[in-house]
């Protein structure tokens, strides 16, 4: 016992010393360097978003051959003209990055254009650039509205729109109906006779919907996406190809009230006394009806129409 009590105290002493030489005055705290007066404070605006799209069309057209940055500097250093080295830190092959931009004088703001080389549509070139610290200030505090930041870590993508349609949710089942508003989504052409929409019905949560339309413009679901429901002709819009309630998707569609979300949702498909899920090219028109679970409204039948 002797022993142990012996081992514990000088475990204790050990452990006192190291404190008290953790807290001397002998440790000094430096500041980071100080920023020259002259500092343009030059930075990627928070406008630029994540991902870019450049569209084309079916027939493989370009509608531009780049994206466009936006760059701003410190308004009360405008009068002069500036010149900025960029750094690249990372860039796709393809990808053509300037390696200054130009501020002319009396202007807050420069665009950077970053030109495109070859491509495939729906392949997305990452790329990161840098300003100097000359030339950017890591200390300015900016507001919601304005500034930005000193690195841009960002992507392009190439991708060839159907449209950009308008859903009206509507014809609502039940006794409590939802008061979702109409929204917007991209439907996306993959050029192999296949479509897209992206995070389909506000699911925030990376789902997308692919499909496919016949020659009777009945919408078909891709066997990859989704619970396929064969008997029935239904759709579900879940995870995997599981009838398992892990699979769930809930959705966040718009609305009056933000507590009522989509539970779970599924189509009828072709096939189906109720079926009305449908896109017409010539028309610019389409319609999803299905039956929904929701957080607050009484479950039952909901009807999306959708023009473009």
């Amino acid at each position: 016992m002797n022993k142990i009590a012996k081992i514990t105290a000088f475990l204790m002493a050990g452990l006192w010393i190291t404190m008290f030489m953790s807290c001397s005055d002998d440790d000094k705290w430096n500041p980071g360097p100080e920023v020259s007066a002259n500092n343009p404070g030059v930075y990627f605006d928070k406008s630029n978003p994540y991902i870019t799209e450049l569209g084309c069309s079916n027939q493989m057209i370009l509608d531009a051959d780049h994206i466009t940055v936006l760059m701003g500097r410190d308004k009360n250093k405008t009068a002069s003209a500036l010149q900025v080295p960029i750094i690249v830190r990372r860039a796709a092959s393809n990808l053509t990055i300037p390696q200054t931009v130009e501020f002319a004088a009396g202007q807050e703001f420069a665009e950077l254009q970053i030109k495109l080389g070859e491509w495939e549509v729906s392949t997305r070139y990452d790329f990161c650039i840098d300003i100097s610290e000359e030339y950017a200030d890591p200390y300015k505090l900016y507001t919601d509205t304005d500034g930005g930041s000193s690195r841009y870590d960002a992507k392009m993508e190439v991708v060839c729109l159907l449209g950009t349609a308008t859903f009206v949710p509507g014809e609502y089942g039940g006794s409590t109906k939802p008061q979702f508003t109409p929204f917007v989504h991209k439907i996306y052409d993959n050029l192999d006779g296949s479509y897209t929409i992206k995070n389909f019905l506000y699911n925030n949560a990376g789902f997308s919907f692919t499909f496919s339309v016949d020659d009777d413009n009945k919408i078909i679901p891709d066997p990859e996406c989704g619970y396929h429901s064969t008997s029935d002709n239904r759709w579900y819009f879940y995870s995997a190809n599981s009838s398992s309630s892990s699979n769930y998707i809930p959705c966040y569609i718009p609305g009056a009230n933000p507590s009522d979300n989509v539970s779970y949702i599924y189509f009828y498909t072709k096939g189906n006394k109720s079926e009305g899920f449908w896109l017409d090219k010539e028309t610019r028109t389409g319609k999803m009806v299905g039956y929904s679970r929701y957080s607050v409204s009484s479950s039952g039948v909901i009807t999306f129409n959708f023009t473009w």
